[in-house]
């Protein structure tokens, strides 16, 4: 059954990782771990459905994702002062973790649109999307953001 799991949703849960962890050797790793964890619960995952074993398999992930980072924001608490923030007042992992609220296409626009400095019509023709489709994409994202950080 894990070796049917990983032939269906490897690639997408691999895309879903990189999403999060920004490379593909960090996604990779992320990956194994998540089906380490699906041949340690293997009786639990027999016992639901295909799209509940999919939405388990991505629960994982995402929970192992947020424990690295933590485990890293600990470690570097430890080794930095608390200056080595970003300009927003967030580090690199409160800001990866912040994004990894949103949907993996959404988060890769955002990131594009805000961090790396692209326009909305650049974007447009990069998704096949109109101008102001990217940008109530933008406004939706940023809503959302901004209700994750009132929490």
């Amino acid at each position: 059954m894990i070796a049917e799991l990983y032939s269906v949703h490897r690639a997408e849960l691999f895309n879903y990782c990189r999403m999060m962890c920004g490379s593909a050797a960090d996604a990779e790793d992320l990956l194994q771990e998540t089906f380490l964890r699906a041949l340690s619960d293997q009786d639990l995952l027999e016992e639901l459905g295909e799209k509940q074993r999919r939405a388990w398999l991505f629960k994982v992930a995402r929970n192992l994702f947020y424990d690295a980072c933590r485990r890293r924001a600990v470690e570097k608490s430890r080794l930095m002062p608390p200056e080595e923030e970003t300009d927003g007042g967030f580090s690199a992992v409160d800001t990866a973790m912040i994004l990894s609220s949103l949907p993996p296409d959404t988060a890769r626009v955002f990131v594009k649109r805000y961090f790396e400095g692209y326009t909305s019509k650049e974007l447009a023709e990069e998704y096949g999307l109109s101008p102001s489709g990217i940008r109530a994409m933008l406004s939706r994202a940023r809503r959302t953001l901004k209700e994750k950080l009132e929490q």
